[in-house]
Formats: C-alpha cells, sequence, structure tokens
C-alpha cells in the first residue's frame, strides 16, 4: 500500500462530514485496503472480514460529525475497527490473546493516536511497518507517538487513579514478524474484487440513509490525487532524472481539449463532458461562462465534466503540468432559461388556488412563497406537484407571489387588492 496524501484526505473527510457523498466514496476508495486487512488480522476469515469493513465504514459515515479533527481519521476509524472486532470475537483478539499489567481501559483514555498506537503494538502484536501502513504513519513519527504514549501512562496522575511505573512495563511478541508474514501471503491470495466493493460501498449508504455516490467506483479507484510513491532520496533523483530525460519531447506536445454535451445532469442541467487527450498528466481545467467561473468535476482519467447554469459562451481551459496549455470556446444554448407560467387562478371564500406549469425542468415548489405589502412572508397552504396546484389564504392586502424552478427562473406575480 502506497503512503496517502495526508491533507487530501483531511478535504475529502471535511466534505464527506458535509454531505458529500462522493467525497466519502472516494475516501473509502483511499482507505478500505488498509482497514481491510487490518480487520482481516483480527478476524483471520475473509467472510467476516468484508461483512467488518462494511459494518465498520457504515459507523464512521454516521458517526462523522463527532470526530473532532479531519486529520484523526484514520486512526479514529482503526479505532471502531479494533472494538468492533473485539466485540465480535467475545473479547479475544484472534488467537493470540495475551495479558498485559495495563488494561485496554487505560490504552483508551489516552490521546487518539497514542492509544491506537500502543493498542496495536502490545494487544495485538503487529509489526511496525503494518501499523505505519494502517494509520499512514511514517515510522520516526510513530516510535515518536509510542514513546509519548508510554511516558503519558508511566506519568503518575495528582488526584485519582495512580499508575505504578511498574504498570508500563510491556512484553513485545516476538512472534509478531512470522503473524505479519502469514498476513501478507493471504493478502496476496484473496482480496474483495471492485464488484464487491461496489456492493459494500451501496450498502454501506443504503445503511446510513445517504445518497449514494454518482461518480463510477471504477473512475474512484483510478484518481491518484490521494497517493504518494515512497522513495528515498537518492531514488528519487535517480528516477527524477532518467523520467526527464525521456519526456523531454514530450513537453513540447499541446493537449488535445474535445467538449460536448453528455445529456442531463441531476438538477436538470446540460452536462458537458470535457475529455483531454495528452501524454502528460493533466494539471488544471478550468471552465467560464460568460467570465464567470463554473465548477469542473473529475469523472475519470483525464475526463471531466461541467454544468452551465444559464445560457452564453462557456470556454475550457486546459493546462498540463508542463504548463502547456489549451482552450476551447463553445455556444451554450440548451439551458432553461425561461421560468414558470400561470395557467389559471381560482379565488374561494377564504383562500387563493393557482394553477402553474414549466415546460424546462419543473416547478420548485419547496421555495414557493409570497411578500405581503407589510413585509411580511406567506407560505401555501398546500400544494400539489401532479396537478400544478398551489393554495394559499386569501390576502388581505397586497401581494407579490414568486414561484421559482429548480435552477432559479422565477415566476412573479403582483396580486393587487381593490
Amino acid at each position: 500500500m502506497e503512503i496517502l496524501d495526508q491533507t487530501y484526505l483531511n478535504e475529502l473527510v471535511i466534505r464527506s462530514e458535509r454531505g458529500d457523498s462522493n467525497a466519502f466514496a472516494e475516501l473509502f476508495a483511499a482507505v478500505w485496503e488498509g482497514q481491510y486487512f487490518y480487520i482481516y488480522s483480527m478476524l483471520t476469515d475473509h467472510t467476516e472480514a468484508e461483512s467488518a469493513l462494511q459494518e465498520v465504514f457504515s459507523q464512521a459515515l454516521q458517526r462523522l460529525p463527532s470526530l473532532s479533527r479531519a486529520d484523526l481519521f484514520l486512526p479514529w476509524i482503526s479505532r471502531i475497527s479494533f472494538l468492533y472486532c473485539r466485540d465480535r470475537q467475545e473479547d479475544t483478539i484472534g488467537d493470540e490473546r495475551t495479558e498485559h499489567p495495563v488494561s485496554l481501559s487505560r490504552f483508551l483514555n489516552l490521546p487518539l493516536t497514542e492509544s491506537q498506537i500502543l493498542i496495536m503494538t502490545y494487544i495485538q502484536n503487529l509489526p511496525d511497518e503494518r501499523i505505519a501502513q494502517v494509520l499512514n504513519i511514517r515510522r520516526l513519527l510513530l516510535n515518536r507517538y509510542r514513546k509519548d504514549g508510554l511516558r503519558h501512562l508511566k506519568k503518575e496522575p495528582e488526584t485519582g487513579n495512580s499508575i505504578k511505573r511498574s504498570d508500563a512495563v510491556f512484553p513485545v511478541n516476538d512472534n509478531r514478524s512470522g503473524r505479519a508474514d502469514y498476513i501478507d501471503r493471504l493478502r496476496m491470495s484473496k482480496k474483495p474484487d471492485a464488484a464487491r466493493l461496489i456492493r459494500i460501498l451501496e450498502r454501506i449508504f443504503d445503511s446510513s440513509g445517504r445518497k449514494p455516490n454518482t461518480v463510477p467506483m471504477e473512475a474512484l479507484a483510478s484518481y491518484a490525487v490521494y497517493r504518494r510513491e515512497r522513495f528515498s532520496m537518492q531514488k528519487g533523483i535517480l528516477w527524477a532524472g532518467l523520467i526527464a530525460f525521456l519526456f523531454l519531447p514530450l513537453l513540447f506536445l499541446m493537449p488535445q481539449v474535445e467538449v460536448q454535451g453528455s445529456g442531463e445532469g441531476v438538477r436538470g442541467l446540460p452536462v458537458y463532458t470535457i475529455e483531454v487527450r495528452s501524454v502528460l498528466p493533466v494539471g488544471k481545467v478550468i471552465a467560464k461562462l460568460n467570465a464567470h467561473s463554473l465548477p469542473v468535476y473529475e469523472a475519470g482519467a483525464k475526463e471531466f465534466t461541467v454544468e452551465p447554469t444559464r445560457n452564453g459562451t462557456m470556454t475550457v481551459s486546459v493546462e498540463l503540468v508542463n504548463r502547456q496549455q489549451a482552450r476551447q470556446t463553445l455556444p451554450v444554448e440548451n439551458v432553461d432559461a425561461n421560468g414558470p407560467e400561470l395557467l389559471g387562478s381560482e379565488i374561494g371564500s377564504d383562500t387563493f388556488l393557482m394553477q402553474v406549469a414549466d415546460a424546462g425542468i419543473g416547478v420548485d415548489y419547496r421555495e414557493v412563497y409570497a411578500i405581503s405589502a407589510s413585509g411580511t412572508v406567506i407560505y401555501p397552504l398546500e400544494t400539489n406537484e401532479q396537478a400544478g396546484e398551489i393554495l394559499f389564504a386569501y390576502p388581505e392586502e397586497d401581494w407579490d407571489v414568486y414561484v421559482p424552478d429548480h435552477i432559479g427562473n422565477t415566476l412573479h406575480l403582483a396580486i393587487t387588492l381593490h
């Protein structure tokens, strides 16, 4: 497993907490493997490990708002994995449960990262290499956290339950390297394939009541933004020089950009696909409509999508990592630019009924409201989307009624009482 870009993972955690299902799916694609083999080291059964993986990420998705800091996500979800597997095994971790002078509760009361490292080291007997991979942490930093954790255990608090210094002496199991080799052999032989991972992710969103991701798992797995290669300085310099020599001619190749409409998106807006053909990686893609920036979404390797919100002229600019640029300009004419229409109205004894329709993406009945001459905001008594009806209480003064569609085009009606 590669070292992951922690800064990018932090952004995914923050976006996931805000309800972005695609961000959580990408987070799952980045870290599932480390958690899966950590879980397997405790349950030693692939079927149970897959089931536990689904449950652990379901719990993580539901409990994300309780996570205090995004950079603690990996030790936090590893803690969820540990406690879940511990409960499944009825307080027996794998088949190597040993007794230690310090109780598990003492470990759990430490700061999260220190606590999880000590649990993995002294209770689960995992080697440092495996701990570093699961927690995405370098060995030197791992050792520092472990020393800090041991020092905190040895420290006697001023009041309350004291911890004797002898309690912080832990026997390290010499069998850890053998157990790691055994786990490595199983890792090479079997792990969930792409189809099973897709089903696991679907069940995670279903059990949490969240909307599923819209970016395919295959595209998420191909993302390289959350990975960083692990090189020594000497090896990195050697490979960088060799790659620069081999790819020098490519620095002068211009990228080719093709932008075309690809149907209608989830919000009823037209979707344009941006396909970049180049040997070198894409650095950034910028889309502007009438000089205003539009959000660009990565849909796959060198493929992006954009949803213009109004008609006009759209300009797409692509820049490769070597700063070579290409640009394409095209007209956008298929965005719904018309608001809803009033078909008719009926006045009852104490109600006012409006009949409306929208030939584009439809009326947004949840955002219908009126403002009275005195500034009071009035909402409909009820709406009937199938019949296109909006029912208000009969106004006692002049009103302005606003009926929007799903992209902001609005029908404005002025109701004057005589």
